[in-house]
């Protein structure tokens, strides 16, 4: 099993290039691909692929799909918001999830149009930009207000 410091980097490099790919990305259109599928996407998807696929990493991607490895798969969606970043609207993302046997394990989500960072390690706590994220106190199920819609 990999070191959970060592596949935070790694999620963070992935992250990363999706960043420097849409630096240059002039086309935010569709794909031509699928109906519901950016051209952003399939860049993102990419940028993704190119860092974590020579490590050896298992891929479960929105865009492209299974990547079988030994081990811990990398649950991703490359561009979490793709409308919004088609239509120019700040509110976009890469999402990084590896999950081994146990479940979700260590997790990264940038915010691409602002550079905000959240990460999680089990057991380690989740932060943003590098601070610690408290959760508030929640009260009982049976005493909660849940809805949904």
């Amino acid at each position: 099993m990999s070191d959970s410091s060592q596949v935070l980097a790694d999620l963070h490099r992935a992250a990363d290039a999706v960043a420097a790919a849409f630096v240059v990305l002039d086309n935010w259109g569709p794909s031509g691909g699928r109906a519901d599928q950016y051209a952003s996407d399939v860049v993102a998807d990419q940028a993704v692929h190119e860092v974590l696929d020579p490590l050896g990493y298992g891929v479960l991607s929105e865009e492209s799909g299974f990547v079988e490895a030994d081990g811990f798969v990398v649950v991703v969606d490359p561009l979490d918001g793709s409308t919004n970043a088609s239509r120019g609207l700040p509110w976009f993302a890469t999402s990084l999830c590896a999950v081994d046997a146990q479940g979700p394990w260590v997790a990264v989500v940038v915010d691409q149009a602002n550079g905000v960072r959240y990460e999680a390690v089990r057991g380690g706590g989740a932060f943003r930009d590098g601070e610690v994220l408290w959760r508030g106190d929640s009260p009982p199920l049976a005493e909660a207000f849940v809805a949904l819609s």
